[in-house]
């Protein structure tokens, strides 16, 4: 249990918090494509995706920007 909570807490490295930015913007395509299908459920799937996403840059100190991860591409709004 004690390695579960030490993982938690330990700092993402650069590489790390790249990857995750790459994730986030990767998501974030997929989520608007499914909008553009209309595929709702799986918009949503991924909205969810992308807030977990967000969350762990977020606590890695990135910024969006940071992350390159476009504005129109943040959970709940549309376009």
């Amino acid at each position: 249990m004690h390695d579960t909570a030490e993982a938690t807490t330990t700092q993402k490295s650069e590489e790390e918090l790249k990857e995750l930015a790459s994730l986030a913007r990767l998501v974030a395509y997929a989520r608007e494509s499914a909008r553009e299908l209309n595929a709702e459920f799986s918009a949503y799937c991924l909205d969810l995706a992308l807030g977990a996403l967000l969350q762990d840059l977020d606590r890695g100190d990135v910024s969006l920007s940071q992350a390159n991860v476009q504005v129109r591409f943040l959970p709940g709004t549309r376009h």
